[in-house]
């Protein structure tokens, strides 16, 4: 039975998981002096972590210029084209310091048929308070001046912002933007900061609680006057990289007046009702004041059908709603706005995952995004985070075997499912899943041998680890079929390099068992004495686990907690090596080997050969304490 959860969040949520895949004792010869299809690009060595070279994605229907457009027959256009789509929320994409993870992620969005996604908020420091998650080091927003009456910002990470949406446009990704986080209620669901730290900033309110009670957001001029000027600022901001004024950039669809932005009243203990329909619209009309070709999207999510979508912001002029789509309770209301509305994003999550294929089928709303996709990790395997109830982050083109635990046994599927439907909802037929670039290929050990690793390539299924005496002759196929569906910094493949050319077999843990997402509740809403119910619209029944199963007691993170560090016990990246010079006659050469050479093929979905590595040397008396 297809069960499925609505009134979760503004955007449909489901998350994955996955885990690295099995090699076979194949050996072929590949020979970089004849030019065969295999060896077109001469491998060199190389720094490890140097950066891979761009896979050059766009859409299969091609990168397009202009601003997405809504004329209000409940469709996105683009240069006069449908534009509706079907995609995944990418709430790591303004993350700093990791251009290799933005660039994975537009490259991996850039081959949906639409090619769209979403960020998350604006950060807002918030540690210089007592209860306070988000370190300045981390936010774009730090505080409030009283000198130039204005907010103190962090150029770094609006730097990090421009980079990304630079890679977005280069990709033809266009991007949905919620501009700062909602208040949950609670102080520890404040993970990246949100309005109620903007009002202890601007109010000099120490308390999270005081600063809930003293002033509404919604209502308070003061707080009204000092969010313009946030989007003022981000609005008429000139990205760094490119010069495009951020309110003229035809890379966002849509600025989304926050996110799941809820009203919340009796001393912010009920959180049942949608943000007030004349915030909405006031801040709608300032962000058109700023930027009149892009979108607006409504950013209120209201956990009571009765008080959704109120008609004055669906008749507004200044908004392009986006519907949360609640599949059962909301359904009356749903039907009633559908029509009226441009863009819409599902919230969902089912314990089958058979429930996509159906809802892709029936639904005829503009767009669609799950949450959420991560990124490969910039110390190979995958970016990992989870919610839990088994539910996990998705990873392209989405994996089957699961070995590790923070990984999605559902994956696959909804990544397949999503991906199809991203071209059907155009009238087209899906095409392959891209063929990848070339993967960056690096030395590892785990302290006493020493391995391979690689920044993974975007839409790679698995890879080939080839190996050879010298560079520029023969390189052996010596392990087959390894996928990276492992945990940042955990992809290791032991090398030897006294026989860099013998078969690698790996024995991998037996695949994770299909686990269920029953049972899960967005317990951000739920405050201690809520007289709502905070599982309000779950259908299904909970699931019984094994007590004794740690891989059933899954707790909750942060949106970002796996994001923000790289995996525990990671490898250690050990400095590069050169081979040494000849100093014997040619002929005698193969009898002096002192290492060998090793490179790294990604395979796409359909098992077509992609990029292949630049080529690194390991020395047969390697150091395992010469690392970075």
């Amino acid at each position: 039975m297809r069960k499925v959860q609505t009134g979760y969040l503004p955007w449909a949520f489901c998350l994955l998981r996955l885990a690295w895949g099995s090699m076979a004792e194949v050996q072929a010869p590949f020979n970089t002096t004849t030019g065969s299809p295999s060896t077109n690009v001469r491998v060199n060595s190389r720094l490890p972590g140097s950066s891979s070279s761009p896979a050059g994605f766009v859409s299969a229907l091609g990168s397009k210029h202009g601003f997405v457009s809504a004329p209000g027959d409940g469709h996105l256009y683009l240069n006069g084209e449908l534009f509706d789509f079907r995609s995944f929320n990418c709430p790591t994409l303004f993350d700093g310091g990791k251009e290799f993870q933005a660039r994975d992620l537009v490259e991996t969005i850039s081959a949906f048929g639409s090619p769209v996604t979403r960020t998350y908020t604006l950060h807002v420091a918030n540690t210089m308070f007592s209860d306070g998650q988000q370190p300045p080091a981390w936010a774009h927003i730090l505080g409030w001046n009283d000198y130039t009456n204005d907010w103190n910002y962090n150029e770094t990470n609006w730097r990090d912002i421009d980079k990304a949406l630079d890679l977005a446009r280069q990709h033809g990704v266009r991007v949905i933007i919620p501009i700062i986080n909602q208040d949950y209620g609670p102080v520890d669901s404040d993970f990246v900061g949100n309005f109620n730290d903007l009002i202890r900033h601007r109010y000099n309110i120490q308390n999270y609680t005081e600063a809930q009670r003293t002033v509404d957001w919604f209502t308070d001029r003061e707080m009204i006057a000092s969010y313009k000027q946030i989007i003022t600022y981000f609005l008429n901001r000139i990205n760094t990289y490119n010069g495009i004024r951020i309110g003229d950039d035809q890379t966002i669809l849509a600025f989304e007046t926050g996110n799941e932005m809820n009203w919340g009243r009796e001393n912010q203990t009920i959180h049942d009702r949608p943000a007030p329909a004349n915030w909405t619209i006031e801040i709608a009309k300032h962000i058109k004041s700023l930027a009149p070709k892009t979108l607006v999207m409504d950013g209120s999510y209201s956990r009571n059908p009765t008080a959704a979508w109120e008609d004055e912001v669906l008749d507004s002029p200044f908004m392009v709603l986006a519907i949360f789509v609640l599949i059962k309770a909301y359904k009356t209301k749903y039907e009633r706005t559908e029509k009226r509305s441009s863009s819409a994003s599902m919230a969902f999550v089912d314990d089958k995952v058979e429930v996509y294929d159906s809802f892709y089928k029936n639904a005829t709303c503009a767009g669609a995004l799950i949450w959420s996709l991560r990124s490969h990790s910039e110390d190979g395997g995958f970016v990992t985070h989870g919610e839990g109830n088994n539910i996990f982050s998705y990873h392209a083109p989405g994996f089957r075997n699961q070995t590790s635990d923070k990984f999605d046994t559902q994956e696959a599927d909804v990544i397949s499912f999503t991906y199809d439907a991203s071209y059907t909802v155009l009238g087209l037929e899906p095409p392959p899943k891209p063929v990848p670039g070339a993967p960056d290929a690096f030395l590892v050990t785990n302290g006493t041998h020493a391995g391979l690793s690689w920044r993974g390539s975007a839409w790679a299924q698995q890879y080939e680890v080839y190996g050879a005496f010298l560079q520029d002759l023969r390189f052996n196929l010596i392990s087959q079929s390894v996928q990276d569906n492992v945990e940042a910094g955990q992809l290791f493949v032991p090398l030897d390099p006294h026989d860099p050319t013998k078969p690698i077999k790996i024995t991998l843990p037996a695949p994770i068992p299909e686990r269920s997402h029953a049972g899960f509740i967005d317990t951000k809403w739920c405050l201690p004495g809520s007289p709502a119910p905070c599982p309000l619209e779950v259908d299904f029944p909970k699931q019984v686990d094994d007590p004794s199963n740690p891989r059933s007691n899954q707790t909750q993170h942060t949106i970002f907690s796996d994001a923000i560090d790289t995996a525990q016990n990671i490898y250690k990246r050990l400095l590069p090596m050169g081979p040494p010079l000849p100093t014997i006659p040619l002929p005698q050469l193969s009898l002096s080997f002192t290492g060998g050479w090793f490179s790294v093929r990604a395979i796409s979905a359909d098992g077509t050969p992609g990029g292949l590595s630049q080529s690194v040397f390991l020395k047969t008396d390697w150091n395992a304490n010469a690392v970075n």
